[in-house]
């Protein structure tokens, strides 16, 4: 569920309840973790960052409440790694025209995990 953070910032993440273990072995959690997405809402509407693949669908559907995707300016991609940008397929599949800002070592790994020429 959504949260404002500020009048014009919310919190569009997910919780992930159940995870235990990310990047491998490195790192544990018993009481899971977020994947942390922001829409901001400004002269222009940001969206920075996804939530993990397995809940891109739901991530997806809970946006659409939030927002109109059309709505969306530009996507802000701080890294590559699944559980920040594991959603932006599904979401691409949706506003596929959105330009997707992020470095241009960003570009190349987000081509490489998904293996899509977006619009960077």
């Amino acid at each position: 569920m959504p949260f404002t953070i500020k009048e014009n910032i919310s919190w569009v993440g997910k919780v992930d309840w159940e995870l235990r273990t990310f990047h491998g072995q490195e790192y544990s959690t018993h009481r899971g973790s977020s994947y942390n997405s922001y829409l901001v809402r400004d002269k222009k509407i940001a969206l920075i960052d996804t939530a993990w693949g397995t809940f891109s669908h739901e991530f997806v559907a809970r946006l659409k409440r939030e927002i109109s995707l059309d709505k969306i300016d530009f996507i802000i991609a701080n890294h590559a790694e699944p559980d920040h940008s594991g959603a932006l397929p599904e979401l691409m599949r949706n506003i596929p025209e959105v330009p997707i800002y992020c470095t241009t070592k960003g570009v190349d790994s987000l081509k490489g995990h998904y293996h899509q020429d977006w619009n960077f």
